[in-house]
């Protein structure tokens, strides 16, 4: 059985999980949670199965959301499946972890304060942003409640102010801005070729005192250029421990070494310095890495005040 949305939420808040589903039903919007999983049951299983059969995961997400280990399952689990998520934010908090670091991109729908009155407002929203629109409204049972009768007129989805309405690309699981693993852009290229080349050249025609001064020039610039990657992988949101992070920070070392490799004219005067510009750029890189961590929880908080838009009432 498909399902049009899989709602992830605390335990603790449970009661407002159970109150949305009721709203949804009576306005034609199938909804699964965890209360329809009959005993004896494999949860586990039920889980998997109720997000790969839903159009999209909504999280209820409060304070208490920040310490359940079961809700970043279920969201690792629809990025997989590459389920649309949507995150509905019911108290004042901020995700924190990882939670901050996969939901930060995302538009949230703010129903704080007094969430429970602005159910019906979400459910709206949330039938617009998805397309979930039904010509007539289905029956949806409710597990442990059963909803009250509604009016005809009340069963209609109601029309959603247009602000209130987050884009719908924002709410793709394929929401990198950019996931290219070389760090330099063209622009870059303008700048650090012709230093590359300088330094080449001052190491291939110097001598004496002068003779390691292009491999200077040339360690300057792979330096100044880890401390950019390591912005630009904030921005991007990824981690130091991500393959992608890692290769970027290897390419700009290879990058500032390659005038040693191809200047020097003996193997004696060729590893000294290589291997000394190495130890010396994974000193930086550890410094690139520790600004890449700071400024990617500043940038995702920053994100993430950006992207809240209110429910309608």
């Amino acid at each position: 059985m498909s399902f049009d949305i899989f709602l992830s939420y605390s335990r603790a808040d449970h009661q407002l999980a159970q109150r949305f589903v009721e709203a949804a039903a009576t306005r034609g919007v199938s909804v699964w949670f965890d209360d329809q999983i009959e005993g004896g049951e494999n949860w586990r299983e039920k889980i998997v199965e109720a997000i790969g059969s839903a159009e999209a995961l909504v999280i209820l997400f409060s304070e208490r959301s920040n310490q359940s280990t079961q809700l970043i399952k279920e969201l690792a689990l629809a990025d997989n499946l590459r389920k649309r998520v949507v995150p509905v934010l019911i108290s004042n908090c901020e995700p924190r972890g990882a939670y901050l670091y996969e939901l930060a991109s995302l538009n949230w729908i703010n129903i704080h304060p007094n969430p429970e009155a602005r159910l019906a407002g979400l459910v709206d929203t949330l039938i617009a942003q998805l397309d979930l629109r039904r010509p007539e409204p289905a029956a949806a049972s409710v597990s442990r409640a059963t909803p009250a009768p509604v009016a005809p007129e009340a069963v209609l989805p109601a029309a959603v102010p247009p602000a209130a309405v987050p884009p719908a690309a924002a709410l793709s699981p394929a929401r990198r801005q950019d996931e290219r693993w070389f760090p330099l852009g063209r622009r870059d290229l303008y700048f650090i070729v012709p230093i590359l080349l300088g330094a080449f050249l001052t190491g291939l025609f110097t001598t004496g005192e002068n003779k390691y001064m292009g491999l200077g020039v040339s360690t300057i610039a792979s330096f100044v250029y880890m401390l950019i990657i390591a912005v630009r992988n904030a921005r991007l949101n990824r981690s130091v421990f991500s393959g992608r992070s890692f290769a970027s920070y290897v390419a700009v070392m290879v990058i500032g070494t390659s005038p040693v490799l191809v200047s020097e004219a003996t193997l004696s005067d060729t590893l000294p310095a290589f291997f000394g510009l190495i130890i010396i750029a994974l000193f930086v890189a550890m410094i690139a890495n520790l600004v890449q961590v700071v400024l990617r929880k500043a940038f995702q908080q920053n994100l993430f005040r950006k992207h809240i838009f209110d429910a309608p009432a």
